[in-house]
């Protein structure tokens, strides 16, 4: 009895030793903790490839291009032009193609007949001018005939307009012209703004509304003589003016050219102009009103425009 006991008591022993349940969950705990550090180590090493990945992914791109197919480049660029040679193995060295003889800019030869006609009467130098926009006055008696010519890309000018009656000074043209004179002076002059009572059109030139006090100064005597004055000048040393906001049928549009404008020449003519009229004028070029605002549309200053006055 005693020896059953001891053996029972043995095996008890053992079973205790080994599947109590207090051995059993230590086991589990264990087991259970290295999942948990598998997990944090892997989470930490696929951080870590993401942060290598987007903070130096260029440059071991780059580096791998490099090394698993290198570019071969060339420091001298006779080196492709010696390498297609070598392939192909000419026997000569092909003979070059002739170069053209560089065309000379059209002159007034080249153009059309008309312009052409009308370029040569006014005395316009093709070769030479800068502009590539120009009005050209053809005058007779107190009347004139407005054409509007532009230069294209190939050098060739271009009528850009119709044909345009006008009128110009009672008194005619001449290339002399007095401070009084109702005289269109001849001569081809550059085109500098415009003004008006109207508003800007939406010319590409420098526009000045003709607002209660800005003058045109006509007093030989003056400093300002033909030249237009701000009416808040404190300073006035003139007799005479046009007071422009008062020109509405004249100049609800009117064009300034460069006519005893640089140096002025008191003895000379002043406000000539390219303007609005239905008659003989005081000495500008009259065209109509809408004819005007077509020609202001066109003008580009950056064209270089000229006019040209010529009989």
């Amino acid at each position: 009895m005693a020896y059953k006991n001891s053996k029972t008591s043995g095996r008890r022993r053992y079973k205790s030793r080994y599947h109590s349940p207090h051995n059993y969950k230590t086991k589990r705990s264990k087991s259970e903790n290295r999942a948990a550090i598998l997990v944090a180590v892997v989470t930490f090493l696929v951080i870590a490839s993401l942060v290598v990945v987007f903070t130096f992914g260029e440059r071991i791109y780059d580096y791998l291009d490099g090394t698993l197919s290198p570019v071969i480049t060339s420091t001298r660029a006779s080196d492709v032009t010696d390498a297609t040679e070598q392939e192909s193995a000419p026997t000569e060295k092909a003979t070059e193609a002739p170069t053209e003889a560089p065309t000379e800019a059209p002159t007034a030869a080249d153009q059309d007949e008309d312009f052409a006609a009308l370029a040569e009467q006014s005395g316009i130098d093709l070769a030479t001018t800068p502009a590539s926009q120009l009005i050209l006055v053809d005058t007779e008696d107190s009347t004139c005939t407005v054409y509007t010519y532009e230069k294209d890309g190939s050098g060739v000018w271009q009528p850009v307009l119709d044909p345009i009656s006008g009128y110009i000074g009672a008194a005619g043209a001449s290339e002399t012209v007095g401070p009084y004179d109702e005289v269109t002076p001849l001569g081809t002059y550059h085109i500098e703004y415009a003004f008006g009572t109207s508003g800007d059109p939406g010319t590409k030139l420098t526009y000045y509304t003709a607002y209660y006090g800005l003058r045109w100064v006509t007093d030989p005597s003056s400093v300002n003589y033909n030249r237009m004055v701000d009416g808040d000048a404190t300073y006035i040393d003139w007799s005479t003016c046009q007071w422009l906001h008062e020109y509405t049928v004249s100049y609800p549009y009117a064009v300034v050219f460069d006519y005893n404008r640089d140096p002025v020449d008191p003895s000379a003519g002043c406000a000539k102009f390219l303007h609005v009229a239905s008659a003989p004028t005081a000495g500008g070029v009259g065209i109509s009103q809408p004819d005007l605002y077509n020609i202001l549309l066109w003008l580009d200053p950056g064209q270089s425009p000229m006019i040209s006055i010529f009989n």
